[in-house]
């Protein structure tokens, strides 16, 4: 298999792995809220980190994963002309 179309499968594995964990920190912080825990506590300013850390995360590796798409389909585009 091509090397890039390897990373490919490889990043988008990650993605998911990266967006369920993301989601996960998600619904941590809907919990929170819906405990009513005050938005000024340490638990709720920990768990707002960890969900936009992740976050940060997940949209450079999309990128990554979008940019690295692309080449594949130029190199195929190419290939084809």
């Amino acid at each position: 298999m091509d090397l890039n179309k390897e990373l490919l499968l490889k990043s988008g594995a990650r993605l998911y792995s990266l967006g369920v964990e993301l989601e996960a920190a998600r619904d941590r912080l809907r919990q929170l809220v819906a405990q009513g825990v005050s938005f000024d506590s340490a638990e709720m300013a920990q768990a707002y980190l960890d969900f936009t850390a992740l976050e940060a995360q997940w949209k450079a590796m999309e990128a990554q994963h979008i940019e690295l798409r692309d080449e594949i389909l130029r190199e195929g585009q190419e290939t084809t002309e």
